[in-house]
């Protein structure tokens, strides 16, 4: 039985690497898309997260308790700014792989994404501001309403980036369950738009000194059931591209 030399061993070893190395350079680029689809995961839970205590901080002040509620309302404030820029910098992060996951000529995806990141974040910052000038007491009966309007705004404007996000491409294999999570993007993208308009309104109304407290109360308190909607919403259709 003849045995193989040094050459025929070689030879053999170049064709066994051959196929893998080139399966490998295939799936290169997969870690950086899943990495990018991580990020914006955790990104929207802790929107979530911060919407749900943003949540029970309006309960408490709505409930009357001991705390005095134009304080809670500027922690309400500060939590809902930190959701807001949560999202908004996960998205920022990793915005050059999410824009190569829509549509390479679809210019209003790019844009919507791009101005709802701008306007997260933006907001977000301006209401943590105001919440911690809330804190210590500078005009807090004025600053607080402003913020609910920021934030109103915010969501307004970045109903577009949820949208987007939940429509990135997801594999063949998981496209019933990347359907639902796409309609529950949406779903909760239009909902946006609607407590946007509605924190707009509350916020006025308390400047203009009308219930201020019971305004402001019930503006962060749809606004952070909001942002617990997208927020489950996205980091559900995160899963949905992850799992292949």
């Amino acid at each position: 039985m003849a045995t193989m030399g040094p050459e025929d061993r070689e030879r053999f070893a170049r064709r066994d690497e051959g196929p893998l190395s080139s399966t490998t350079l295939r799936r290169e680029p997969e870690p950086e898309r899943d990495r990018s689809i991580k990020v914006v995961a955790g990104g929207s839970i802790t929107e979530a997260l911060c919407g749900a205590a943003t949540v029970v901080l309006a309960i408490i002040g709505l409930a009357g308790t001991t705390v005095p509620p134009g304080d809670v309302a500027s922690v309400a404030a500060i939590v809902f700014g930190v959701a807001l820029m949560a999202q908004g910098a996960a998205v920022a992060a990793r915005f050059n792989q999410l824009l190569r996951d829509t549509a390479p000529y679809d210019w209003d995806a790019r844009g919507d994404l791009g101005s709802g990141v701008g306007a997260e974040l933006v907001g977000g910052a301006a209401g943590i501001v105001l919440g911690i000038l809330g804190i210590i007491g500078l005009g807090q009966p004025v600053l607080i309403p402003i913020a609910v309007i920021v934030f109103g705004g915010a969501l307004l404007i970045g109903s577009g980036a949820a949208a987007e996000l939940g429509s990135l491409r997801a594999p063949a294999t998981n496209e019933h369950f990347a359907h639902v999570a796409r309609q529950a993007s949406s779903a909760a993208s239009g909902t946006q738009v609607l407590v946007g308009l509605g924190a707009i309104v509350l916020g006025i109304l308390a400047l203009l000194g009308i219930a201020p407290v019971m305004t402001t109360m019930v503006a962060l308190l749809v606004l952070g059931a909001s942002v617990v909607l997208s927020g489950g919403a996205i980091s559900g259709r995160m899963v949905a591209l992850l799992r292949h």
